[in-house]
């Protein structure tokens, strides 16, 4: 390893473990993000197969992905979930039950990451999307003799200079996009192929059958919308209920949830509980989870993340894939490549302003149909090279 790499690696990991220290002293952030369980456990005792995650979709895919194994493998290990956010280790604590053990995720720091292996003692990482936490990479690398370590449903812009893709055995990314940019960064050493989003995983195993909902009481859902895309909602909203229509509205965020109850009253539209849905009132969400219940009765979806510029988009698959007409709104961090094709193939809809809503475009059946057939064949084809990857951890 070059004197660069070894440098900046001791440069990242003296940064990482004072900012995390010093979280510590201020209560509300300890409190918020669990800095001080981050940084000394306890941890689960293992052997494991470690999933680690950041986001609720993210982690609510290792979750599906742990069900998949559980099933396809004769012996599976024990298999641990983990994601650094507090509200979606909560989530999973109940949603995991009997399937994996869950635990916050360990701070990326040599001291704690030493400790968290000899409790842990992981067979194998599996990272979701662009969970490429250096620390992560090289204790892993250290650990074990054989390429021990996989990317699923990656995404892929760019990563620190001197990360460590030596213990990597596999690489499955979202876009030829991605995995274009991750092959020049791992210098070709790492064996990659195009995967999709497997987010569709569960969908694609289950046969991918796509069925539009029976019977739609809600005209439209504003699916995880952030507050900060409050005044381009406000404005849809407004013309849902105008319409007369039952509009239903999930935030991202759980803490948010009052915050955009008194915007949408402050701006006279009627609010209701869900699961309470009304013509001319907003119907507001306030439980993590719903999202398949609620797409199962909904005519429309607008994914949230996409009204604002620095905002990463929502799980656009989710409501596609139940038959659901989708739209995006200009705006797609994240997965630029994969909407910018699916909006030209017709298969999601863009509102290029919050003006334009009432006018919004429906997407093409078959398209939608087409398009899924051929995400599912990359989603189960990648899928079964991870099984025989894991298969050689033992």
């Amino acid at each position: 390893m070059g004197l660069g790499i070894r440098f900046g690696k001791m440069v990242w990991n003296v940064a990482a473990g004072s900012v995390a220290r010093a979280a510590c002293l201020l209560p509300g952030i300890d409190q918020e993000y669990r800095i001080e369980e981050r940084l000394s456990g306890p941890w689960p005792v293992g052997p494991y197969l470690w999933l680690h995650g950041a986001s609720l979709g993210e982690c609510r895919m290792l979750l599906n992905l742990a069900c998949a194994l559980r099933e396809d493998l004769a012996d599976c290990p024990k298999i641990l979930i983990t994601s650094q956010k507090a509200e979606v280790v909560s989530y999973l604590n109940e949603a995991c039950a009997g399937i994996a053990d869950v635990s916050i995720a360990p701070a990326d720091i040599p001291s704690t990451l030493d400790s968290f292996v000899k409790a842990v003692q992981p067979l194998g990482l599996v990272l979701a999307e662009n969970e490429l936490w250096p620390g992560y990479l090289s204790t892993l690398s250290r650990i074990s003799t054989r390429k021990n370590i996989a990317l699923v449903s990656g995404r892929y812009r760019r990563s620190l200079p001197f990360l460590d893709f030596s213990g990597m055995g596999i690489a499955c990314l979202q876009t030829a996009a991605d995995l274009g940019r991750f092959s020049y960064a791992s210098k070709g050493a790492v064996p990659c192929t195009m995967g999709g989003d497997w987010k569709l995983l569960n969908w694609a195993r289950d046969g991918g059958l796509v069925c539009a909902p029976e019977n739609p009481v809600v005209d439209v859902v504003f699916l995880s919308f952030h507050l900060e895309e409050s005044e381009a909602l406000l404005r849809m909203a407004k013309d849902s209920v105008d319409k007369g229509e039952a509009p239903v509205l999930m935030p991202r965020r759980l803490a948010e949830l009052n915050q955009f109850r008194r915007l949408l009253l402050d701006a006279g539209l009627p609010v209701v509980d869900y699961p309470v849905v009304r013509k001319g009132c907003v119907s507001l969400v306030s439980r993590f989870g719903l999202s398949r219940e609620i797409l199962l009765k909904s005519r429309s979806a607008v994914v949230g993340g996409s009204f604002v510029r620095t905002l990463g988009v929502h799980d656009f698959w989710e409501p596609v894939r139940m038959g659901v007409a989708t739209c995006v709104g200009p705006y797609a961090k994240g997965h630029e490549d994969i909407v910018a094709k699916l909006v030209s193939a017709h298969v999601l809809a863009q509102i290029h302003s919050p003006v334009d809503f009432l006018r919004r475009r429906f997407p093409s059946v078959d398209a939608v149909r087409l398009s899924l057939a051929q995400e599912k064949k990359k989603v189960l084809d990648s899928y079964f090279l991870l099984l025989n990857f894991i298969k050689g951890l033992k």
